[in-house]
């Protein structure tokens, strides 16, 4: 391995988290029991954007055809 190619030496840190302060999180939100979950989502799939999608393919397929094969 040539000088240029080698690695760098790594500094060791003791202790990161405990020197930006955030080593422990004491405060009252963080010991707050949860709540109740959140509303669920209504079961299975959205109709209206799966058929515009469908529709968009259909578009988009016939315009690949149509400058492919048709525009001579």
């Amino acid at each position: 391995m040539s000088h240029d190619q080698r690695p760098a030496r790594m500094r060791v840190v003791a202790d990161a988290n405990a020197s930006r302060g955030n080593a422990v999180d004491t405060s009252a939100e963080q010991q707050a029991k949860p709540g109740p979950p959140a509303a669920a989502a209504p079961a299975g799939l959205p109709v209206v954007p799966a058929l515009v999608f469908v529709i968009a393919c259909v578009i988009g397929g016939g315009a690949v055809t149509y400058l492919l094969a048709g525009a001579h």
